[in-house]
């Protein structure tokens, strides 16, 4: 009997071993390895793989952006009113909110550095360019009464029809 559980914990390690080197073998720092890699691949996988998809949708650089203006995990890019014109028309703006909306798909609920959520950045991009951007801040969602009344409303739906459902189980 002891011979067979020796037996057993020595399959299992060489079988861990095994496992642990298809691992190290499939980690690959190749450059074309990460051209033809999409981030979109790793979606509702685990957190480590979102955030890695996360950082990959980063790396997607455009020439049509100043580097100050390049989106980053530290969030907001501060544009100004005076280079408004310039990362509004000249495609920055565009790129910009692509590659949000790649971490939107990634990772819904993503926060960057400075608190501020994906939603946030393209509403500040899409009302900055409209008319125009606050100093060094994003422009907030706006607050939706809509969602607050309707969960207060499914509250007060539920209460009453639990009421009627109690009265009636006691008759």
């Amino acid at each position: 009997m002891e011979k067979s559980w020796r037996c057993r914990g020595v399959v299992w390690l060489f079988c861990g071993i095994f496992m642990l080197s298809l691992l190290i073998c499939r980690t690959n720092a190749d450059e074309a390895y990460d051209k033809k890699y999409h981030p979109l691949k790793n979606v509702n996988l685990s957190p480590f793989m979102q955030y890695l998809s996360i950082y990959q949708c980063m790396l997607n650089v455009s020439d049509k952006c100043q580097p100050e203006y390049t989106l980053t995990e530290k969030g907001w890019l501060n544009v100004t009113n005076s280079d408004a014109s310039t990362f509004c028309n000249q495609g920055c703006a565009n790129h910009t909110m692509d590659v949000l909306e790649c971490i939107f798909l990634v990772k819904q609920d993503y926060k960057f550095g400075d608190k501020n959520s994906v939603q946030e950045l393209n509403y500040t991009i899409t009302q900055g360019c409209i008319s125009g951007f606050p100093p060094n801040a994003t422009i907030k969602l706006p607050s939706s009464a809509m969602r607050v009344s309707g969960r207060a409303g499914f509250g007060v739906v539920f209460s009453i029809v639990l009421a009627v459902l109690m009265a009636y189980s006691h008759m």
